[in-house]
């Protein structure tokens, strides 16, 4: 399967790269918070662990990526 990040519709080429986007953020993130350069309590959202808050945000950008790359 080739690696594809470019579609004809616009829309879908940016959901790919957003989502993707999103997981590198979160990949960032947890190395900040890996090498104690920022507190995994600085992400604490509603009561949630830190690390939680950055799962989180590297699961919504595989879904986002996966449901934009999905041939119908």
């Amino acid at each position: 399967m080739k690696l594809v990040m470019n579609f004809e519709s616009p829309l879908r080429t940016l959901a790919i790269r957003v989502g993707v986007g999103l997981l590198g953020l979160a990949l960032a993130l947890l190395m900040l918070g890996v090498f104690n350069v920022v507190p995994f309590s600085a992400f604490d959202f509603a009561g949630h662990s830190g690390i939680r808050t950055i799962a989180a945000l590297a699961i919504l950008g595989c879904i986002t990526s996966a449901i934009a790359s999905w041939e119908i």
